[in-house]
């Protein structure tokens, strides 16, 4: 199995290139790696140079993480990040805290985030603020 970079990702959702789409469509269709690193810089590839907004942009990420050939680091958890970025939060901040489930709780001073994650959240979301 092949980890791949944001680019890949970038060229099959953007479709802004056709010999890079097409090797990207073949390699997507092989089992794949996605890490929660690419992950996030593929949000903000989408969103800053993409210029996608919120709900084509979790869209277009659901449509990787539920590829059948999709192996994702943290599964279902990120999983939930993406669908909760759907609807409110920052991609980074929710990932984050997705990636964090082995652990007791989530410590921040972001009040927001605390928001965000709602009472759903995979882990126990901390408020740290003195």
């Amino acid at each position: 199995m092949k980890s791949l970079d944001t680019n890949i990702f970038a060229r099959w959702i953007m479709r802004d290139d056709t010999v890079q789409a097409a090797a990207a469509d073949a390699v997507l269709g092989q089992p794949f790696q996605i890490t929660t690193s690419v992950l996030v810089e593929l949000g903000w590839v989408l969103g800053s140079i993409g210029g996608m907004g919120r709900s084509d942009l979790a869209r277009s990420l659901g449509l990787i993480l539920n590829l059948p050939t999709a192996n994702v680091e943290g599964g279902s958890v990120v999983r939930w990040a993406v669908e909760r970025f759907a609807t409110t939060g920052d991609l980074a901040d929710l990932v984050h805290l997705a990636s964090s489930t082995g652990a007791e709780a989530f410590g921040t001073f972001d009040k927001q985030l605390l928001k965000d994650a709602g009472p759903n959240a995979p882990i126990i979301v901390l408020d740290l603020n003195p």
